[in-house]
């Protein structure tokens, strides 16, 4: 089992801890930090040797608290895939904590409360659609001005108060309505923002860079939350060319599925899709998520999921009535996205390991 620390201070400093790693494999190992504030900053290694062409890029943190899952999967492929990846042949990009604000204050968001994995836009456009009809539908619930007190912990009495939304939108509309993304309301959950914040722009700076100077790359991003229980469930973007199914056969991993309405659940501003569009048919490349399940994707999961995100925006901004309310939070908060239970980290490893042998393999990178 691996350091399952859930401070981002010590896990920046397990990441740094990897120069010396890293240096016995490459000739060349440039760190940089990009500053956002109070003393967090975006941290990535790049790590080449003469004449690689290939590039394996793992981001991590882009949604903050994940960003602890994230650094248990640098550490797993150090000490683990490091050894065996071509080094000759393929050069190496480590990002920690695309969103290290968040992953410091263990919130999904940045410090304005923009989910940054709704900010891959360009907002200049004059026909952007933007539009969640669903979460218009379900803005009173999102919109409680008031401190959290303990009844509102009540799962049951949460689930009441959701029964009018449950049939008139149905399962579907209401994973819409958290998930796709929200432009209008900035102290709601999944608020994408009016425009690119610091971290986009420096993301898609580092992305033009890389996508347009290896002959292929392979990105693998790393998320928590959704998805099936204790399970990694291999995120596609819509516009990966090759079927789930066939992703399945080619990993010999499953489950794989795609980012649309139907299979998974549709995002406006996702920073997958953001790269199929801005570099599709120019690079040659395959992006896709991690995503490793919590909660569980049935029903009662996603509703759970809703509750929990939804409590823990509204205490940021209004508070709560006492400490213990605010210590349940940040513990249901956790089990979320990070839980401290060895079945969901061995099953996180195990998982680790399946795909990235998979995926590793089958692009000739082992």
């Amino acid at each position: 089992m691996y350091d399952y620390s859930y401070n981002y201070a010590h896990c920046r400093e397990i990441f740094f801890s990897f120069q010396k790693i890293l240096k016995s494999y490459y000739l060349d190992v440039e760190r940089d930090t990009y500053p956002i504030q109070e003393e967090c900053s975006i941290s990535s290694f790049m790590c080449e040797n003469p004449n690689a062409k290939k590039l394996l890029l793992i981001t991590t943190g882009e949604h903050g608290i994940e960003g602890y899952a994230g650094n248990v999967f640098l550490q797993l492929f150090v000490h683990e895939f490091l050894p065996n990846i071509k080094h000759d042949e393929v050069s190496l990009l480590l990002v920690h904590a695309i969103n290290p604000w968040g992953m410091k204050h263990k919130r999904r968001v940045n410090k304005d409360n923009i989910d940054l994995n709704r900010n891959f836009l360009d907002f200049s456009l004059p026909d952007i659609d933007l539009r969640n009809e669903s979460f218009e539908k379900m803005r009173k619930y999102f919109t409680n001005p008031k401190p959290v007190g303990k009844v509102d912990l009540n799962f049951f009495l949460n689930i009441v108060k959701l029964i009018p939304y449950i049939i008139t939108l149905g399962s579907t509309g209401i994973k819409e309505a958290l998930t796709k993304g929200q432009y209008t309301c900035e102290r709601c959950v999944y608020y994408g923002g009016k425009e690119e914040v610091g971290c986009t722009q420096y993301m898609k700076a580092l992305y033009k860079h890389v996508y347009s100077t290896y002959d292929s790359v392979l990105h693998l991003d790393i998320h928590t939350g959704a998805g099936p229980k204790n399970r990694m469930v291999i995120v596609n973007s819509i516009f990966d060319e090759q079927e789930s199914k066939e992703r399945e056969v080619e990993f010999g991993y499953s489950p794989i599925t795609k980012a649309d309405r139907k299979s998974f659940y549709e995002i406006n501003g996702d920073m997958i899709d953001y790269i199929y569009k801005q570099y599709g048919g120019k690079s040659k490349f395959y992006a896709t998520c991690f995503e490793y399940g919590t909660l569980g994707d049935d029903l009662i999961g996603q509703l759970k999921s809703l509750i929990i995100v939804s409590l823990e925006n509204r205490a940021w901004h209004y508070g709560t009535k006492n400490e213990n309310v605010k210590s349940k939070i940040d513990e249901l908060f956790r089990t979320m996205f990070f839980p401290d239970d060895t079945r969901w980290q061995a099953s996180f490893e195990k998982d680790t390991r399946a795909a990235l042998s998979g995926i590793l393999r089958y692009f000739n990178f082992i």
